[in-house]
């Protein structure tokens, strides 16, 4: 029983089928990433070992729920596509959807696992030159497909080698209605783009770091303290407050890892010590740590 009327058909755009490989092909990588994760602690290894067989599975679990249900893949439902035989009377027959499966699902499993089957039935001895012929095809199915894809740039039927061979080509079901865009609508759009390609141009060159170094000298107080400005702490950095890293010093009761003040220092030439404001004039003002010990 068919679905809908094949008489308000409309031929598919080129992007439209292009999209819908795009997205068949996104659906199998989703599915079997699902997979991977599932299994990625299980010893036996069982996806690398069977990977041919897992793909086949998967691709043909999605064809019996696409193809062979509704004429069309999960890409082209997605984009309200749908095969149409050359006939242009009726969808796929019955006969096309099991050679669809047989070529894209039996043949690339057949080319993988060619060695193993043809030590089963016994022909291992023309194994070299089985692979030969098979090597010889694959380059002349790659050309001819080169020169589908040619064809169908220029008319816009058959994208692919396997939708020639079979007759079928992807339509539109229903008759597409014409988009309305309104003038507001494009302002608004063309007002965010120009937006947006001005903060990609203006925020790279916006030094972050320096103005929150800026900001925090503003809005934080400062201890300055006599007490603290004679009481060294050397248990914590002033910028990251965890134990110092290669400690370093600037001239005030503070101390603070190598890599902290540096970066800071670089990103920011006016920087100064967070805890009590002291500057920091030029590079060689930073310091290693100087430790005096009194032996008495």
């Amino acid at each position: 029983m068919e679905e809908n009327s094949t008489e308000n058909c409309t031929r598919a755009l080129r992007v439209s089928q292009l999209d819908a490989q795009e997205l068949d092909n996104e659906v199998i990588a989703i599915i079997k990433n699902q997979l991977t994760k599932l299994l990625k602690y299980h010893k036996t290894n069982i996806l690398v070992r069977y990977d041919p067989e897992v793909s086949a599975f998967l691709k043909l679990l999605v064809w019996k729920f696409s193809v062979l249900v509704h004429n069309s893949t999960v890409g082209q439902n997605i984009l309200n596509l749908k095969y149409l035989s050359n006939r242009g009377e009726t969808w796929m027959t019955k006969r096309q959807r099991i050679l669809y499966a047989a070529i894209l699902i039996g043949l690339p499993w057949l080319k993988e696992r060619l060695s193993d089957v043809l030590k089963v039935i016994g022909l291992m001895q023309i194994r070299s030159k089985v692979e030969k012929l098979i090597e010889w095809t694959d380059i002349s199915l790659k050309i001819a497909a080169l020169v589908n894809f040619l064809v169908f740039l220029q008319k816009g039927v058959y994208h692919s080698l396997v939708e020639r061979v079979l007759g079928i080509q992807p339509v539109f079901p229903d008759k597409q209605d014409i988009r309305q865009v309104s003038f507001e609508f494009m302002t608004r759009e063309l007002l965010w783009h120009g937006f947006s390609e001005l903060l990609f141009f203006v925020l790279p060159l916006v030094n972050f770091q320096r103005v929150k170094n800026y900001l925090s000298r503003k809005v934080l107080p400062k201890d300055m303290s006599s007490q603290s400005m004679s009481k060294r702490n050397l248990t914590g950095c002033g910028i990251c407050g965890e134990w110092p890293t290669n400690p370093q010093e600037i001239g005030c009761a503070h101390v603070f890892c190598y890599y902290c003040i540096q970066s800071n220092y670089k990103a920011d030439p006016g920087y100064c010590c967070p805890l009590c404001g002291i500057n920091i004039p030029d590079p060689s003002t930073i310091q290693h740590l100087k430790m005096d010990i009194n032996l008495t």
